[in-house]
């Protein structure tokens, strides 16, 4: 099975084509403010004309506008190539890479969320908590001791790759897309509900995992 797979929900603009375990071509551009410039150009040197079995996209968690560029240009190829469109958790993909990478034991896969706070999870062998953001200060101590990876020093950004062999075994044995996640967490107080409602599953349908509300909210005149 011949995956597109493409990530918008960091800094880095992510595209890869996968054939299994093997990957066919790739490419990464990293500056947060031009993934609506730079991802359709990407796409179409990573594809290159070839046929696509399926689209897999990054839906976060992650900033509001470049999440929505990847979700929607990835469901927008699967009208129009009539192939499925599935949705993995951004931080899933970071923490294949650190698995791969060698890492092992229980550790937190993280994001940049800005406002001095990070998108995070737990993992072990698979995902065990979240996603969740909070600011580092509010999190339980024992969090802080495990190893981070995703933040810090040298961040690592959500690699499409990853995000296709995540996919590609589970969408060989017929795994069921989870249901959508409509449950939002205000912005600063996350109180769990996306991860609550996320549970274990990895396959996801292709809407964008917020965690928390937008900053912007509509308004209304008298």
């Amino acid at each position: 099975m011949i995956i597109l797979a493409l990530d918008t929900a960091s800094a880095a603009t992510s595209v890869a084509l996968v054939d299994g375990d093997v990957i066919l071509d790739s490419a990464r551009h990293i500056d947060a403010r031009r993934h609506a410039e730079v991802l359709a150009p990407m796409i179409a040197e990573v594809v290159a004309g070839r046929a696509v079995d399926a689209v897999v996209c990054g839906v976060g968690p992650g900033p509001y506008t470049g999440l929505r560029v990847g979700v929607a240009s990835a469901q927008s190829l699967g009208l129009a190539w009539r192939v499925p469109v599935v949705g993995i958790c951004s931080l899933d993909a970071i923490a294949h890479a650190a698995r791969e990478a060698g890492v092992t034991g229980e550790f937190i896969a993280a994001l940049d969320a800005r406002r001095n706070e990070v998108y995070w999870a737990r993992y072990g062998a698979q995902r065990l908590l979240g996603p969740y953001v909070n600011r580092p200060d509010e999190l339980d101590p024992e969090l802080l001791t495990l190893p981070w990876v995703g933040v810090g020093a040298e961040p690592r950004y959500p690699d499409a790759s990853d995000l296709a062999r995540i996919a590609s075994p589970l969408l060989d044995v017929g795994v069921s897309v989870a249901e959508r996640i409509t449950d939002l967490a205000a912005h600063g107080t996350d109180d769990g509900a996306t991860a609550k409602q996320l549970g274990l599953q990895q396959l996801l349908p292709p809407f964008p995992l917020y965690v928390r509300r937008p900053d912007a909210v509509a308004g209304f005149k008298s």
